[in-house]
């Protein structure tokens, strides 16, 4: 399986990183940004991150 992390600092804080893991090869994924922030979405198990737009980080692990 190829599991890809998601973080970034939470939207209003600035000190609170989060984090949000998808199977690349199972879920479904969607990525959105406005000029603020950008959100990312496990669609298939609902979890979602919204963190400030240039912290975004991607790892594949």
């Amino acid at each position: 399986m190829t599991k890809i992390s998601y973080s970034g600092l939470k939207y209003g804080k600035s000190d609170v990183e989060i984090k949000i893991l998808v199977d690349i090869q199972n879920d479904w994924l969607e990525i959105t940004h406005t000029k603020e922030v950008s959100q990312v979405m496990n669609k298939t198990t609902g979890e979602y991150i919204i963190v400030n737009r240039n912290t975004l980080k991607l790892e594949i692990v």
